[in-house]
């Protein structure tokens, strides 16, 4: 029998502007933070805050395949791919400098994206703004090797709590962009990023448990294993987000783009207070 969505009972309306346009200010932001939080601690009641940090694995729905999850976590299949970014990390650039050189003075991962200079930053484009001003041609935002160097930054802060600082205007100017896209309806499916990983967080599409959009993006940049089986395993957040527009039928955006910049921010703080988990082992 062919797997449906049904709609939780207890629904999270949007509590916020429906626009784009609107910038929150702070108290709004961090009121949306504890209703988008309470909703899925009342929903999931077994479920701690901290244990959103492993996607869907830590839903009770997803206890029939986490053994098999354990299984691959006793050996970890991207060891090897985080070992090549620390590689690459450490190595000189053009300019005899690395990238671990440049962001020596950067914020740690669990602070991104910041904002610095008149702009929001993202892990991403740190690392091809710091390649480009060292002789070096920028990476795919979306592809493996910019994964790679991404997880070998983030790998040390594993466990360490999200606490990103959304008191500047353009912050909450772009958190209003992704909190729009992530309710907003696309694709010939006519679905948001909410219809699966809110309303149905826990419910089952094609036998597939759906996550639970609090703790998106913890893991990320992860090894997949779907995207194992194309050989190419790594993939960043802004890949996962094209992957998911694909399956509902809209257009996927381009990687840095400021829409997945804001839908990634919309995340990061809504996720406030959760362990990081990069790099992380998805289905």
């Amino acid at each position: 029998m062919a797997s449906v969505l049904i709609v939780a009972a207890n629904l999270l309306t949007v509590p916020f502007p429906a626009g784009a346009d609107s910038i929150p200010p702070v108290a709004e932001v961090r009121n949306d933070i504890r209703q988008f939080q309470d909703f899925f601690l009342s929903r999931f009641p077994g479920v701690p805050l901290e244990s959103y940090r492993d996607g869907v694995a830590a839903l009770p729905q997803y206890s029939r395949q986490r053994e098999n999850r354990d299984l691959l976590l006793a050996a970890p299949p991207h060891l090897d791919e985080v070992e090549a970014g620390r590689t690459v990390w450490d190595a000189p650039m053009s300019s005899g400098l690395s990238l671990r050189d440049c962001f020596s003075g950067k914020p740690p991962p669990i602070a991104y994206p910041y904002f610095f200079d008149g702009e929001v930053r993202t892990v991403a484009g740190d690392i091809n703004l710091c390649r480009s001003q060292n002789g070096e041609a920028p990476l795919d935002a979306m592809g493996s090797e910019m994964a790679r160097l991404v997880a070998a930054f983030k790998d040390p802060w594993r466990g360490q709590p999200l606490d990103v600082d959304y008191r500047e205007v353009e912050v909450r100017r772009l958190y209003a962009i992704g909190r729009h896209y992530f309710w907003a309806k696309r694709g010939q499916m006519n679905l948001s990023c909410a219809n699966c990983h809110v309303h149905n967080a826990g419910n089952r599409l094609r036998g597939h448990v759906l996550s639970a959009a609090l703790g998106h993006g913890m893991g990320y940049p992860a090894y997949s294993i779907r995207w194992s089986l194309g050989g190419d395993p790594m993939g960043t957040l802004h890949r996962q987000y094209a992957y998911c527009n694909a399956l509902a039928g809209a257009a996927p955006l381009e990687a840095q783009s400021e829409t997945y910049v804001g839908l990634e921010l919309y995340q990061a703080i809504m996720n406030s207070g959760i362990p990081l988990s990069a790099p992380a082992l998805r289905p």
